[in-house]
């Protein structure tokens, strides 16, 4: 019940020369911090520039479409 606590200041002084994760380790999680965080910020801007330009390009294309049929029936109309 009342043990001595130099075993146990022993275990704690080995413990904190333990390195549980070395430098090299840390770098590589850093890096991949830093990609996801860019990774994600690339697709939450990136998405609305590419739904609108998207868009613009699906009306640019029904506009042409349009222009096409309406030709189209007006020379097989009036010929």
């Amino acid at each position: 019940m009342f043990s001595s606590t130099q075993s146990k200041e022993s275990e704690i002084n080995n413990l904190d020369k333990i390195k549980i994760i070395d430098p090299f380790t840390k770098w590589l999680i850093r890096i991949a911090c830093i990609f996801i965080i860019l990774f994600f910020s690339g697709i939450i801007l990136g998405i609305p520039i590419i739904i609108s330009f998207g868009k613009s390009q699906l009306d640019n294309s029904l506009l042409s479409f349009k222009e096409v049929l309406k030709t189209f029936i007006e020379t097989f109309l009036y010929s």
